[in-house]
């Protein structure tokens, strides 16, 4: 069962956080079969950083599906996701999904302009979640290491754009996507370059309310074993690593039953 406050976080910002949603051990032994597949694959050492010379493995399908990873649907994710779906009203994924690894890039790190996108479509009922993301840490993701970057609250501002937007259900999704994000000059402000403008003060460290409801950009940092769900129109993006250490996570959309749920974007 969620807590009140669990709920309205969800509500209210897009993300439902759950620290510890399974166990430690069973996300390092999932992060050491990663590992041992990058090995394999690439030749990178996780002892040895001059190895790591792919900043973004794509081609890691073939491990979805191993047992190794079954432990990030434990009862706390599954009941999360009955809670806030409704128990029974969405399809159990055939896997927890795309894997969710880059190396450390070196630099400063940068709030990225692009591309800040939703994975579902926008058509259909606007009082209720499509389905979500379910983000699951198989390593720990300090700040500034790559984690995924959400706008908190953009749920609540995308149905009420969609509200009135009545195409919005018919038209392509990115078109959609970019009506929305010239909708307001906060997001103008995010979905683009203005020099001499301090992103990350005015975008993150700021709460700035847009048609009566709080945004801010907030970096997905956690612990091994943590499970974020995020709503179905929580706008997101990928976040530059500028860590010591590449960060290993997985992410699946789970849609409601005879939904349909869009490809991602990161």
């Amino acid at each position: 069962m969620l807590s009140t406050s669990q709920r309205e976080e969800f509500e209210q910002q897009g993300v439902l956080r759950l620290p510890g949603a399974f166990p430690r051990a069973a996300a390092e032994a999932m992060e050491a079969r990663v590992w041992r597949w990058l090995e394999k694959k690439y030749g990178t050492r996780r002892d040895d950083p001059t190895t790591w010379t792919i900043a973004q493995p794509y081609t890691m399908q073939g491990l979805k599906r191993e047992a190794v990873f079954d432990a990030i649907g434990s009862e706390t994710t599954w009941s999360a996701l009955d809670a806030l779906l409704g128990k029974g009203a969405w399809t159990p994924p055939r896997d927890w999904g795309q894997f969710l690894v880059n190396f450390p890039s070196g630099g400063s790190w940068a709030l990225p302009s692009r591309i800040w996108h939703t994975d579902f479509a926008y058509g259909g009922p606007i009082d209720h979640a499509h389905g979500a993301l379910v983000l699951s840490f198989l390593s720990e993701v300090p700040a500034g290491a790559g984690g995924t970057l959400v706008v908190a609250g953009s749920p609540r501002l995308i149905r009420k754009f969609v509200g009135r937007r009545p195409q919005a259900g018919r038209e392509k999704m990115k078109r959609t996507r970019e009506a929305f994000l010239r909708s307001d000059p906060w997001l103008v402000a995010l979905s683009s370059e203005t020099p001499g403008f301090d992103r990350v003060e005015c975008l993150m460290s700021k709460t700035t309310v847009i048609d009566g409801i709080p945004v801010r950009v907030e970096e997905l940092c956690g612990e091994a074993g943590d499970v974020v769900i995020g709503h179905s129109w929580l706008l997101h993006a990928s976040g530059p690593n500028c860590g010591a250490r590449p960060r290993i996570m997985r992410v699946q959309r789970v849609r409601l039953a005879g939904g349909k749920a869009q490809a991602a974007e990161e």
